[in-house]
């Protein structure tokens, strides 16, 4: 793993940004959707409802995206839970579902509904600078909390460390996953692979 690789995400939404506990439920629970936009989501969350559903767990992967090297270890994680057999398990990301920047307003009610399907959620982290942050706020709704599991990237350098978390805001509405029982710490990869195994 290059240590000094420069990761961020396509959904374009920067750490500065980032809406609060508060702000993200009460927008979950407001999207009020025109009659297209609700047949688009439909459209996007129903196409493969049946093959999901025929899995006993099924993994909700939330992290970077794009082309980084946040994203390559994402995929890792990806496959990992995906490839498991005992029991039967599938993984997805909101990603998969095919919808644009332009339809950014949708996204937060396609997660709502992938998060509901999920019988776990997968959070991969290496800082709060990505737009996936606010996917992360979102699982302290009570229901989504209690699947959650959380990947952290340490790193050894503690002025590194504070550098890539330093999001204030970002921390204080994560905090809870960061510190619970179902966080677990990775540096590198090898590391990152054995912390997916902790996840039943």
């Amino acid at each position: 793993m290059n240590s000094d690789d420069t990761d961020g995400d396509s959904c374009g939404v920067t750490g500065s940004t980032f809406p609060s506990q508060d702000e993200l439920l009460d927008e979950l629970a407001n999207v009020c959707l025109s009659p297209t936009e609700h047949q688009r989501i439909k459209d996007v969350v129903n196409r493969d409802l049946v093959e999901i559903k025929g899995y006993n767990r099924r993994y909700l992967s939330v992290g970077a995206g794009g082309t980084t090297g946040a994203a390559t270890r994402r995929k890792i994680v990806y496959d990992l839970l995906n490839d498991r057999t005992n029991p039967p398990a599938i993984a997805f990301r909101l990603e998969e579902y095919g919808l644009t920047r332009d339809e950014i307003r949708l996204w937060v009610r396609a997660f709502d509904i992938l998060c509901g399907r999920a019988t776990h959620i997968v959070a991969v982290i290496e800082d709060f600078d990505g737009g996936y942050v606010w996917e992360m706020g979102l699982l302290f709704a009570p229901s989504y909390r209690e699947k959650a599991w959380v990947l952290k990237r340490r790193y050894e350098d503690s002025q590194r460390e504070r550098s890539k978390y330093k999001n204030g805001m970002a921390a204080s509405h994560v905090e809870l996953l960061l510190t619970g029982p179902r966080c677990y710490e990775w540096s590198d990869e090898g590391e990152l692979r054995d912390a997916v195994g902790e996840i039943p």
